[in-house]
């Protein structure tokens, strides 16, 4: 078995172009991160790689400080398990710090078995894909683009949604640091009700050569239950697939299997799970 690491991002998108475009929802962080880094030296805090065997790809992997490492691969083969188990041992030997595994759970489980240490479950998710809207019951009202003048209510449903997700009581300074550009270019959307001003929001975290990843779909509790969320994710994949996007992407949290039978119901459909586990230092 071969590890390879890369001199940049860019040469790790160019080399596994095809398997990264095939399963492009499955990887879109990896494929994600080295997109936004292309052109930087690589490091140990910015690392992608890839095992082969017998010249065949059997593990992607990217780790991008302070996020997790991130990990891919084909369906369960040997190879595969090998590769991760391999890659656990040389991040240790190496000492090059990890903050995470995120990978899909057979994956996450090798490597941290192979790794050692203590790590915690921090969200156990399924990856959702939808090629179709199935249009919901239309609700009085409409879906618009934000604009700066929304960060304010912007940020305080981010909070609320890092509370429910995470349990993370994130500052609203910062939020609006990390989501202001997002706020002010349109990328978030919130749904507004006659009488009610805004009542839900959802945001374009990723666009992807063939896709756009949806995250941040967050309702107030006093307006959940009736049909504004997905009211909004609907508007926003209509929206993506008439620009000419294949697919729309989304995670959905599997303690929360009322979100997922809701987006199910506008034509989102499992493909994969993605677990993230924290290292506890």
């Amino acid at each position: 078995m071969v590890c390879k690491l890369y001199g940049k991002p860019g040469e790790f998108l160019e080399e596994n172009r095809d398997f990264l475009l095939e399963n492009e929802a499955l990887v879109h962080l990896n494929l994600g991160n080295a997109q936004a880094h292309r052109e930087e030296a690589c490091h140990p805090s910015l690392l992608f790689g890839r095992y082969e065997e017998n010249g065949e790809m059997c593990l992607l992997f990217g780790n991008t400080a302070p996020w997790n490492i991130c990990l891919n691969a084909p369906q369960e083969t040997a190879a595969s398990m090998q590769a991760v188990k391999e890659l656990a041992r040389y991040l240790r030997e190496e000492n090059i710090e990890i903050a995470g595994v995120t990978a899909r759970k057979d994956l996450a489980k090798a490597f941290m078995e192979a790794y050692g240490g203590t790590f915690s479950l921090w969200t156990a998710m399924d990856i959702m894909v939808l090629k179709k809207v199935i249009q919901p019951e239309k609700l009085p009202g409409a879906v618009r683009k934000t604009t700066g003048d929304d960060m304010g209510l912007v940020a305080q449903w981010c909070h609320g949604f890092y509370l429910d997700i995470h349990g993370e009581d994130h500052s609203l300074e910062d939020i609006r640091k990390e989501q202001g550009g997002r706020v002010e270019n349109g990328l978030y959307y919130l749904f507004e009700a006659p009488g009610e001003g805004a009542v839900s929001m959802a945001a374009v975290f990723r666009d992807l050569p063939h896709g756009t990843c949806i995250s941040a779909v967050y309702t107030p509790p006093q307006h959940r239950g009736k049909g504004y969320c997905q009211n909004t994710v609907a508007a926003i994949c209509q929206e993506k697939l008439r620009e000419g996007k294949d697919y729309c992407t989304l995670f959905v949290d599997k303690k929360n299997p009322i979100s997922n039978r809701v987006y199910q119901k506008i034509g989102f459909e499992i493909i994969e799970n993605c677990y993230e586990y924290k290292l506890v230092k």
